[in-house]
């Protein structure tokens, strides 16, 4: 279809369709004939189709749904696996001595032992900064509860 080409429309086509808006709306009459009855339909589908945005307590309704779970079944399996990786590496460690480092030093090379040696001590300093925040932010709540 070209562009300079004018769209005809039918008059009769356009008042049922307005026709069927205003009785979706109930701004008018029903409608008896046909051609109204399905713009009506059709109106009434897309003034009850959902809107595309989100409500505007969501981020308030997001937030308050992390901080119930936050404390859910996953937190308590989390710390009940790290329990248990502790103390396995401690019976380990305690069975198995030095040889068990031995037998890694031995599996990875010098090298690998030293980027394994760097991320452990990267992950157990980010981990005790990560408290030491969490216990400045928890000093200073009581700062402002005063």
């Amino acid at each position: 279809m070209s562009t300079t080409e004018k769209i005809r429309i039918d008059p009769s086509e356009w008042d049922a369709q307005e026709r069927g808006m205003r009785a979706a709306r109930g701004q008018g009459p029903v409608g008896t004939d046909a051609a109204t009855s399905c713009y009506r339909r059709v109106a009434d589908a897309l003034i009850t189709y959902p809107g595309s945005e989100p409500p505007e307590d969501f981020a308030a309704a997001v937030a308050a749904h992390v901080a119930r779970h936050e404390v859910g079944i996953e937190r308590i399996l989390w710390r009940v696996l790290l329990v248990v990786f502790v103390l396995a590496s401690i019976a380990v460690t305690a069975i198995y001595g030095g040889r068990s480092w031995q037998v890694l030093h031995l599996w990875t090379g010098d090298a690998a032992m030293g980027w394994m040696s760097a991320g452990a001590a990267c992950a157990v300093l980010s981990w005790l900064f990560s408290r030491l925040l969490e216990f400045a932010d928890h000093g200073t709540h009581l700062g402002h509860a005063r």
